[in-house]
């Protein structure tokens, strides 16, 4: 399984989608600054700060770039196989199919985190060149664990539509549609069971995220019917694999 790994962080590096990756995970800093400078003078927040930007920058990831991109550069490296006809000569290797695939699964599992990071860092570059305030080494640290776990979080969450599309070649695309309108949708449960369950809302009760100024919950998610959901998203991928 290393030696999957490995050879497919070897390819990746000649791939475009890499820099895709990298510019998509710079938009959602960018554009949650940006909201903030085109923003009506009566809704601007008087007190945004770095820490301000760090939550917004979670909500952004979540909502739209962490699923799209996720499902993107997975689908793309498992497509590649085919458009490239390199497939059939992979298989003639005593490897099944499911380990290749699981070794490409990890393989953009461990990406994701990376992309996590990097969207944090990215946001503190941001915030140093907007001047923001209370820009600190701390919030920093305490946010780098949140950032890599709502990574982990949102790649189980979109690996069952990642799974599903692998099955045929180009499917990738609609399932990077199909995780867009999923992870939008987070904004209509706010309460209740569908609240707790829903993945993405699961996802941001994991690391502890407060989702009351952004999708207008009332309550706290339940830690163990998220984990329940998050469970359930792994067990579905590996009854797809």
């Amino acid at each position: 399984m290393f030696a999957i790994i490995k050879t497919e962080f070897q390819k990746i590096k000649r791939y475009h989608i890499l820099l895709i990756g990298l510019v998509g995970m710079v938009c959602s800093p960018l554009l949650q600054y940006l909201s903030q400078l085109i923003i009506n003078e009566a809704l601007r927040d008087p007190h945004y700060n770095f820490a301000s930007l760090i939550d917004n920058t979670i909500w952004g990831n979540t909502q739209i770039f962490m699923p799209v991109l996720f499902t993107l550069t997975a689908g793309y490296l498992i497509n590649r196989e085919h458009t490239d006809d390199t497939l059939k000569n992979i298989l003639t290797v005593p490897v099944s199919y499911r380990r290749f695939l699981c070794g490409k699964l990890l393989s953009v599992g461990i990406l994701a985190v990376l992309f996590g990071i990097y969207s944090l860092i990215v946001t503190a570059v941001i915030s140093v060149l907007a001047h923001l305030p209370d820009i600190s080494f701390a919030v920093f640290v305490k946010a780098l664990p949140q950032m890599a776990a709502l990574s982990v979080c949102v790649y189980i969450v979109v690996l069952p539509v990642i799974t599903f599309c692998s099955r045929k070649p180009g499917l990738f695309m609609t399932g990077s549609v199909v995780s867009f309108l999923a992870g939008y949708c987070v904004l209509f449960f706010k309460q209740g069971l569908l609240r707790n369950i829903y993945p993405f809302s699961a996802a941001l009760t994991v690391i502890g995220f407060d989702t009351s100024g952004y999708a207008g919950t009332s309550e706290k998610g339940s830690m163990p019917l998220a984990l329940l959901s998050l469970g359930a998203m792994l067990l579905l991928s590996g009854v797809l694999i």
